[in-house]
């Protein structure tokens, strides 16, 4: 019977420390750094950028395995990557680390939280290490005679490769909007045991 009350007293406390203000991820608005917002903001308008430069590059990659001009698709693929993709793929990483940091969410707390995580830091080492590298082969490519020119599989290969991405990122999307309560690690007790 103890156990029962004390398994109550727990939930009520859940429940009433749920409904307070900020309980939902945020500091309440008194305590909350001005910075905060700022850092919000541009943490989903360099996420969301991610996405639509990374489908552009999906669009580019389709005309390219279609059979466009390689000296129009790829010298242009590979500066939307360096110059958009590359930066905002960093600068998303990095405003995402520092909310993880600042806010109760956690770098690690929640699954949903170090899925985005561990997603976000792939797709950016992917993106600066293999993606930027491969469009800049592919445009070097493209304006040399036809002997050497883009192979159906390489050119295939640079089509399903923002693809897969954009399906990663739309997952990172969802991810951040349905915020699943799943944990990885168990909430710290806040009071005497």
């Amino acid at each position: 019977m103890t156990d029962t009350r004390a398994l109550s007293a727990t939930r009520t406390a859940r429940l009433a420390a749920a409904r307070e203000p900020g309980a939902r991820g945020h500091a309440p608005p008194a305590r909350r750094a001005r910075w905060h917002p700022l850092l919000l903001a541009v943490h989903v308008a360099t996420t969301v950028s991610v996405l639509g430069a990374d489908l552009t590059l999906l669009a580019l990659g389709v005309a390219g395995a279609a059979g466009a001009d390689p000296l129009t698709v790829y010298p242009a693929a590979h500066r939307i990557g360096a110059w958009l993709v590359a930066p905002l793929a960093v600068a998303a990483l990095g405003t995402g680390l520092l909310l993880g940091a600042t806010t109760r969410w956690g770098l690690v707390t929640y699954w949903w939280v170090a899925i985005k995580l561990a997603i976000t830091t792939a797709l950016t080492a992917v993106v600066l290490l293999v993606l930027v590298p491969a469009l800049g082969r592919a445009a070097d490519a493209a304006t040399l005679p036809a002997a050497h020119a883009l192979t159906g599989a390489a050119r295939l290969r640079l089509a399903v490769a923002p693809a897969a991405a954009s399906a990663l990122l739309a997952l990172n999307v969802a991810l951040a909007v349905y915020k699943p309560r799943w944990r990885l690690r168990p909430p710290r007790a806040t009071g005497p045991s």
